[in-house]
This record gives C-alpha cells, sequence and structure tokens, in this order.
C-alpha cells in the first residue's frame, strides 16, 4: 500500500478518535417543560436542554442528550466511559464521578399544595404525613436517611397529581420545573414548606472522561457566570 494512503488511513482514524473524544452523552431524568422528549421522539428540548447545549458551544463538546429514570442514568454513568449527568454534588457521592464546576443551585424542597396552610420549622414534623418523591432520586434518599416514609412515584408529574388530589401532603424535589409542572397539571401553584437542603448541581461524568475535558466545561461555566448569561434560562 502507498505510503500516502497509510497515512491518511492512520490521519483519518486521529481525527476519527478525536471526535469522539470531543462528546459527550449527557444521561437525564425528564422534567417537563424544562428536560423532556421532543415530539419527534429522537431529540430533547427544554431550557434545561438549552442551557446545557450553550455550555457544550463554548466548551467545543458535542453533547447527546438521552433520557433515563435517575437511578438507571446514575448506573450508567458509572460504567460508561463518555456519560454524564447533571446532578445535585453531594459528599457520599463524591467519589463516584468526576465532577465540573458547578452549573447552578437548586433547593431540595418539601412541597405542600398552594392552599395547605401549615409551614413544617423541622423535617420531624414531616414524619406523621403522607410524604412523597421519585423513586430513585437524592430526595427520596435523604428521607429515608432521616427516618421519613417515603411514597415513590414512577416520575415528577404522577407524584404532583397525588399531591393536587390531597393523597399526599408533601411532595420532596428540586426546586427545578415547579412552575412548568404545576402548569402541565392546571393545578395552583404548590408552596414550599420546608428547605432540607441547598445544593449544587454540577455535572458528573464516568471517572475516565478526560480531565482536559472537563476543564473546557469548566471553562465555559466560567464564562456564562462572568458575562450573565447563565441568568437567561429560567428553570423554575
Amino acid at each position: 500500500m502507498a505510503k500516502w494512503r497509510v497515512a491518511a488511513i492512520l490521519s483519518g482514524a486521529l481525527l476519527a478518535a478525536d471526535a469522539r473524544a470531543e462528546a459527550l452523552r449527557m444521561l437525564l431524568t425528564q422534567i417537563p417543560g424544562i428536560i423532556e422528549q421532543a415530539p419527534d421522539g429522537a431529540s430533547m428540548r427544554g431550557v434545561g436542554i438549552d442551557l446545557m447545549k450553550e455550555v457544550g458551544r463554548r466548551a467545543g463538546v458535542e453533547l447527546r442528550f438521552e433520557a433515563y429514570p435517575q437511578a438507571r442514568a446514575r448506573l450508567l454513568v458509572e460504567r460508561q466511559r463518555d456519560a454524564c449527568l447533571p446532578v445535585a454534588h453531594l459528599p457520599e457521592q463524591a467519589a463516584n464521578f468526576k465532577w465540573s464546576a458547578p452549573l447552578l443551585q437548586m433547593r431540595l424542597v418539601l412541597l405542600a399544595r398552594g392552599d395547605d396552610g401549615r409551614q413544617l420549622r423541622s423535617l420531624e414534623q414531616a414524619g406523621g404525613l403522607r410524604v412523597g418523591a421519585m423513586r430513585g432520586t437524592m430526595a427520596a434518599a435523604r428521607l429515608k436517611e432521616r427516618g421519613v416514609a417515603v411514597e415513590e412515584s414512577a416520575d415528577y408529574l404522577s407524584g404532583l397529581e397525588k399531591l393536587r388530589l390531597g393523597r399526599l401532603d408533601l411532595w420532596a424535589m428540586l426546586d427545578v420545573g415547579v412552575a412548568s409542572l404545576a402548569r402541565r397539571l392546571e393545578m395552583p401553584p404548590p408552596r414550599v414548606a420546608w428547605v432540607m437542603d441547598t445544593l449544587d448541581v454540577s455535572f458528573a461524568c464516568n471517572r475516565q472522561v478526560d480531565d482536559a475535558l472537563i476543564a473546557r466545561l469548566d471553562g465555559a461555566i466560567a464564562a456564562m457566570r462572568a458575562d450573565g448569561s447563565m441568568a437567561r434560562f429560567d428553570l423554575r
């Protein structure tokens, strides 16, 4: 085989490897209105997707979005070398992933119906109430750790529907997409009855993701904070 052809093949292989290295799979749990599959079933949309696309654009990293239940997404990210997910950065999870800089800050809250006037003074007061959370989420795990019985639902919509119907007293989740979910269910916006924690949300990636690629994501996040563009994305 001619030397130039061998060189061309090797060059093409290196370029292909580089292209693969510049892409990450982002495994996401759907939050209607914020992160959800488009009607075509082949793509994802929402303000959360727009935010992540902008981070990827500035970092020069192609983000490929896929929808999974949260527990499944965490497991896949731990096992698959090109995978990440946006998740709260918890000390107990720190060693399992390679983390980006904080993308945004969110509260872990207990929500009550808008017409429910109760205001908790401690999490222990929730012990005698019907409390729900989405299966496999940090909210469910935190409540169980504190001895609170949790009724788990498959997704955010079905859980908030139980709250709307009075089948739950409280619903636990990060305060992202709450207004959007309430509109989808045609219910008055729920109110925050208790703030369990305030947490940084970052990209948690497989530990084999290149440090240089994480640094580029960090640089894009820092630039968006510096120029104020991060505030354009309303995740409520």
